[in-house]
Order: C-alpha cells, then sequence, then structure tokens
C-alpha cells in the first residue's frame, strides 16, 4: 500500500501539462534515482571503491529538482535537465579524469537538449549548445589529476561502463521524447 503511494507522489511530482516537460521530468527522477548504483557500478567494474566515489551524489538534488524547476520556470525547465546533466559530466570529468570516458555523457545531455526543445524555442538551444561545447574547449585536457586515480585496466573498465552507460540514456532519451513528441500538449502543440 505504500509503495503505490509512494509512485503516486512520484507521479504528481513528475506531471506536467507539456508532454515533452513530463518527459524530462521522469528522465530526471530516473537519472537522480539511478544515481546511487553508479559508485557500486565503479566499484564493480573496477574493483576498487574509494570515498570519492560518493562524489557523484552531488548532482542528485538537482536532477530531483527538474521538475520543480520546470513549475515555476517554464521557459527555462526543460533545458535544466540537460544543463545540470552537463554540469555534473564536467565535474565527474574533473573527479575521475578524461581517460575515464565520462565525457561521453555530453553526448545524451545534447540529444536531451535537442529532443526536449521546440522550434520556438531554438535560440535557447542554441545558447545551450554554446555553452557546452565552450565548456568543453576550456576544459577539455585542463582538469589536471583527477582526483580518482586508478590503473589503466581499472580506466579502460569505467570507458567501458560510460560508454555503455551514456549509449544507453541516448536510447532511453530518444524513446521517452519520441512518446511525448506524438502527444499534443494543453495548447495543441
Amino acid at each position: 500500500m505504500a509503495d503505490a503511494a509512494i509512485w503516486r507522489r512520484l507521479a504528481e511530482y513528475a506531471a506536467a501539462d507539456d508532454p515533452l516537460t513530463r518527459a524530462s521530468n521522469r528522465l530526471a527522477l530516473i537519472l537522480a534515482s539511478n544515481q546511487p548504483f553508479y559508485p557500486l557500478y565503479v566499484w564493480f567494474v573496477t574493483g576498487e571503491a574509494s570515498p570519492l566515489l560518493a562524489l557523484t551524489f552531488v548532482s542528485t538534488p538537482f536532477f530531483v529538482a527538474t521538475p520543480w524547476i520546470a513549475r515555476r520556470f517554464p521557459r527555462v525547465g526543460r533545458l535544466w535537465l540537460p544543463a545540470i546533466g552537463a554540469l555534473n559530466t564536467y565535474f565527474c570529468a574533473y573527479v575521475f579524469g578524461e581517460a575515464s570516458g565520462v565525457e561521453l555523457f555530453l553526448a545524451p545531455c545534447i540529444i536531451i537538449a535537442a529532443l526536449s526543445c521546440r522550434r520556438s524555442e531554438r535560440a535557447a538551444l542554441c545558447y545551450y549548445l554554446a555553452g557546452v561545447c565552450a565548456a568543453f574547449a576550456l576544459l577539455h585536457g585542463r582538469y589536471g589529476s583527477p582526483l580518482y586515480e586508478t590503473g589503466q585496466a581499472q580506466y579502460a573498465a569505467l570507458l567501458s561502463l560510460n560508454a555503455y552507460s551514456a549509449a544507453i540514456l541516448s536510447v532511453i532519451a530518444a524513446w521517452m521524447f519520441r512518446r511525448a513528441r506524438l502527444e499534443p500538449d494543453a495548447n495543441g502543440r
């Protein structure tokens, strides 16, 4: 009985009249619910546990806040998710290093941004894309030594994990936003 109430509250929290916003909200909550498992995945593939893995939780409240932001700031609500995703990607690249392949998560961030915006929001999308590309150009190759240092084999395992995860996230996002684009919103768009 309590499980049903939790699921109902989550559904209500993610609800939105606009199907693209609803898809973005749901995806954000899926990402937030997966974040506690990422350190376990890293531990599993590298065989190394580290307190530094807890740093990946820093962005969780921001993902959880996506529906709240979307309700209060509808013009930027859907771009909130990919913006937080990109910031989290750069932060994790600082923590794990470029060899971990964590920057591959920029691809689903860009996909989510592109699919969540309407034609009337192209200017906002262009600013977002310019910001992501500028940050990549400024940061890539300049993170310094990673906080989480490990061996060559572990970095290869991390690269594989992150490539697989980024690809799966891209597919899930494409599927969710495709379904949302087929639904008309409250304004018939």
